[in-house]
């Protein structure tokens, strides 16, 4: 089931995320690694100078807005020193109460046609997705009658990051512009250059390659210009962009990709999409089927291989999966001008293969669980618990602790195995070891081994067990005090009388796996295990005997009775032994 399910959840997730991708429902992320990983500074255009309407200028003059005759003076000294075009980001869409300053600022802007000023256009709810302005703001009537405008409307993404630059929308049936697209046109226009076809998308946009951080481009002072404190050579053929250059006086400071946490004028914004406009190398999104290959390729190398690795490689591969789509991104950005949405595709991956980690720990415990459920019928809990801990790297080998061997053998079953059929001699032993089995295991014991209709269990081994020598003496009571009735009903159904004969023992003892390398057994072996095998072979009907060694360990919280030193053969020293008769 976790086989399938590490190739179905893939191809879900591919599913989600496609839809994900193609209607850009979490475009932020993509934003992200367009931010961190595609764009990158490069050399800002000399020949794009922004006036600052600076702190300086503003201590200089006074606050603003100033009488309009202070811009007046530096559109004349840029006319002057032959500036090819000239945009200026401030909107004087109405008369100030100056008549004799707006007549100026007309005067000034009459004579020159490499002039644009700002314009904007306004944008109901139901008609922004369309880009169709509802109103338009231009200068007013004699200052628009003698320069060219542009809009300085931006729309930043939702994060308040500008990606992309607006430069066209509708205004009616006619088509307007931005301030740095006229104020490119006009510098061609000045200069003699052919102006370049800017691809925008379906809503007049397109994404921006910025080149320069904020402070960036060459930047003077407007208070400067206009007393003549720099060389007019710095002016001669170049784009001067005039606008608010200090927080406060009316223009909007967005963010960029190369500068997320400081704010950056809307003069250096426009002093970015000029010189991308200049540079003639357009970057453009990648068409939806190209994105959606990337996210394809993708999934069907997870699905192909991420599920046959470990999870170490396959950590491996997840990883050289987002660094190959980091690379070719970047690859696709600088060589092709083609921006790759990588965003959804990097989720995409490093969701496939937290789903494959999540799989692979639930189908490890259901292992687990399997492996316990399926050899805890052949030998010990505690063994299995061991196993499965330790895996493959179990090994040969036992080390030497002190234990309590506990032999349990069924008296008088020869005679009845001889005289029954098969299946009432396989019905009655199991039913007799089930007994054994139960008082072995809540006395904390862990069965060792059947052998035929003999039980051998160790206490104390593989897992520490205080107290294992009582713990041994009740699990043998249980058995006593339980195969009483149980003895009555045998005795009734078969005419046989069955009884246990236990014997225990304790002391040092070698425990651990036994055998070779393609079959061991987890048992104890030495001269306490024989010991125990000997007392068992000499137990009664009924009789639990205990070993001196088993009795000084518990003597104070059981009653016996000594039944002297038993020879044991082997042993030149007879074992002192006891009957249970009682645990208190």
């Amino acid at each position: 089931m976790y086989s399938k399910l590490k190739i179905l959840i893939p191809v879900l997730l591919l599913i989600v995320f496609g839809f994900i991708q193609i209607f850009e429902l979490i475009p932020f992320i993509d934003g992200l690694t367009y931010d961190y990983i595609l764009s990158s500074e490069r050399p800002p255009a000399r020949n794009i100078i922004v006036v600052g309407i600076d702190e300086r200028s503003i201590n200089e003059i006074g606050t603003w807005p100033w009488p309009r005759f202070y811009m007046a003076d530096t559109i004349s000294k840029l006319t002057e020193y032959d500036a090819a075009a000239i945009g200026i980001s401030v909107l004087y869409n109405s008369y100030s109460a100056d008549e004799e300053s707006d007549m100026a600022l007309v005067a000034a802007a009459e004579k020159t046609d490499r002039l644009v000023l700002a314009a904007a256009g306004y944008f109901d709810d139901e008609t922004q997705k369309e880009l169709v302005a509802s109103d338009y703001l231009v200068p007013f009537d004699e200052l628009n009658d003698v320069t060219n405008t542009g809009f300085i409307n931006v729309q930043p993404d939702d994060d308040g990051v500008l990606r992309n630059a607006l430069t066209a929308f509708k205004y009616g049936d006619i088509t307007l512009y931005s301030l740095p697209f006229e104020v490119y046109r006009t510098y061609c226009r000045t200069m003699g250059l052919q102006d370049v076809e800017v691809p925008l998308n379906r809503f007049g946009q397109f994404p921006v390659n910025y080149a320069a951080r904020p402070g960036g481009y060459t930047m003077v002072s407007l208070w400067g210009v206009i007393n003549d404190e720099y060389s007019p050579a710095m002016f001669k053929d170049a784009i001067v962009l005039i606008g608010p250059y200090a927080f406060g006086i009316g223009d909007e400071n967005l963010r960029t990709p190369l500068d997320r946490l400081s704010p950056t004028y809307g003069v250096e914004i426009n002093a970015n999409i000029i010189q991308n406009m200049l540079e003639g190398s357009f970057k453009q999104r990648a068409a939806w089927w190209l994105d959606s290959a990337v996210m394809a390729f993708s999934a069907l190398v997870i699905i192909v291989c991420l599920h046959r690795l470990k999870q170490i490689w396959a950590l491996v591969l997840t990883v050289l999966l987002v660094a190959a789509q980091f690379f070719a991104a970047r690859i696709v950005y600088t060589e092709f001008d083609i921006i790759l949405k990588i965003g959804d595709c990097i989720l995409f991956i490093i969701f496939c293969y937290l789903a494959n980690l999540v799989l692979s720990i639930l189908a490890a415990q259901n292992e687990k669980h399997h492996i316990q459920g399926l050899f805890g019928r052949f030998v010990a809990p505690e063994v299995v618990k061991e196993l499965v801990a330790g895996g493959a790297d179990i090994q040969l080998g036992g080390i030497e602790k002190e234990v309590t061997l506990v032999f349990v053998d069924i008296r008088g079953f020869t005679a009845f195995s001889e005289a029954n059929p098969p299946e009432k001699v396989v019905n009655m032993v199991n039913r007799y070891l089930s007994l054994t089995s139960r008082s072995i295991q809540e006395n904390g014991g862990t069965i060792d081994k059947y052998i035929g209709d003999a039980t051998m269990a160790v206490f104390n081994a593989p897992n520490d067990l205080p107290d294992h020598a009582l713990c041994a003496v009740k699990a043998a009571w249980a058995m006593k005090k339980g195969s009483v009735a149980l003895r009555e009903e045998i005795l009734k159904d078969y005419g046989v009388d069955l009884q246990f004969g236990i014997g225990i023992n304790t002391g040092l003892a070698v425990v651990g796996n036994m055998g070779s390398d393609f079959r061991m057994d987890y048992t104890a072996i030495g001269d306490t295990v024989n010991t125990a095998a000997r007392l068992e072979s000499n137990a009664q009907k009924g009789q639990v005997i205990l070993s001196e060694a088993t009795y000084n360990h518990v003597k104070d919280k059981i009653e016996v009775t000594d039944l002297g030193v038993l020879s044991v053969k082997n042993k030149k020293i007879g074992i002192q032994i006891y009957n249970l008769e009682n645990v208190l």
